[in-house]
């Protein structure tokens, strides 16, 4: 992908989950350009990016930690984010996404404010919006998250709107829908993972609508939103601006993969029902389908970018199609690894 140079001057960029999936390649990009980089992570370990400064923070809500990490800083990109609300032996897994998603957002906020920062670039998701909706998601859309992480990123969204107001900083606003590439996890690595083993699948009948992002198309809209004026104060939504539904993403992959798409149709009820028996199919690799991956998998949720395509010039430097093709090298080479 190529994004013209952005200019900076003498201040650092800051990025915050600078080793995570979307950061490393964020950090990666920047570096590329001779801007200079502070990577602020939980730990050194895969922080080993050619140009990036390492700044640690063992938790977001460090003070010490982000005081000495924000030194020097004119602009933040704040991506680390507590995704799940899920166990991992915590007893109120809500509570963790309300301490890393809001009060570590707070705390950032105050020490980059004191720090001098001038621009607060605070990565979101569709999720403080909606899980799922027939109506595509506008700048406008009133949110109903229904989550604790939805709920969580939402409340961050107000605390960003509000001191960037008092403050006089620069604070757009970055809601993410699904993003896949070299690196991706979740939802969308199962589904690579099974229709590389050909195994058939009961979606041919789902009719939805879906936006994904590849994470150069995310990368590239945080560089828009980092230097753009006019999207000082905006929330806006990025995508690869080709909706598309399930059974046709599923093509996509099995084309990128060199794979035949194997579906089968299967009534949406029934599906739903299945899946709701107790769990029944999660019991069942590959399908899995409880929860969230259910709502993925049958639900629609797509986006407008118009907003940021007007206010910083946005366009997907990468198509769906190409998106697909290179996360499929990524997984090949991946897997040929793990044999």
């Amino acid at each position: 992908m190529t994004v013209p140079a952005v200019r900076f001057g003498s201040g650092v960029v800051a990025v915050t989950g600078a080793s995570g999936f979307i950061g490393r390649r964020l950090c990666e990009s920047l570096a590329r350009d001779e801007v200079r980089v502070r990577g602020i992570t939980r730990s050194a370990t895969g922080m080993n990016v050619p140009g990036v400064e390492t700044a640690i923070a063992a938790d977001i809500t460090d003070r010490d930690a982000l005081r000495a990490a924000l030194s020097g800083v004119s602009t933040v990109v704040h991506l680390a984010a507590r995704v799940h609300a899920k166990a991992e032996g915590i007893g109120d897994p809500g509570s963790e996404c309300s301490r890393i998603n809001v009060d570590g957002t707070a705390l950032l906020l105050k020490e980059a404010v004191a720090a001098g920062v001038g621009t607060f670039v605070f990565i979101s998701s569709v999720k403080a919006v909606a899980d799922q909706s027939d109506r595509v998601l506008t700048s406008d859309t009133p949110p109903q998250p229904v989550d604790a992480y939805g709920e969580s990123k939402l409340e961050a969204e107000r605390l960003v709107r509000v001191v960037g107001v008092r403050e006089g900083l620069r604070a757009p606003i970055l809601r993410l829908p699904n993003v896949y590439g070299p690196g991706m996890k979740a939802n969308m690595g199962l589904l690579f993972r099974v229709v590389d083993r050909g195994l058939p699948l009961p979606l041919r009948s789902v009719r939805n609508r879906r936006s994904f992002a590849y994470v150069d198309n995310a990368v590239a809209a945080i560089r828009g939103l980092m230097t753009s004026p006019a999207a000082a104060g905006e929330t806006v939504y990025v995508s690869d601006e080709q909706d598309v539904s399930t059974p046709e993403l599923i093509r996509h992959i099995a084309r990128a993969l060199g794979r035949p798409a194997r579906l089968f149709p299967f009534p949406r009820a029934m599906l739903r029902a299945v899946a709701g028996s107790g769990g029944l199919l999660s019991r069942f690799p590959p399908f899995h389908l409880t929860g969230d991956s259910l709502t993925a998998v049958l639900g629609s949720l797509f986006v407008d970018t118009s907003r940021l395509r007007e206010t910083t010039g946005y366009k997907p430097p990468i198509s769906l199609e190409r998106g697909m093709l290179l996360t499929a090298e990524w997984f090949r080479s991946r897997s040929e690894v793990i044999r």
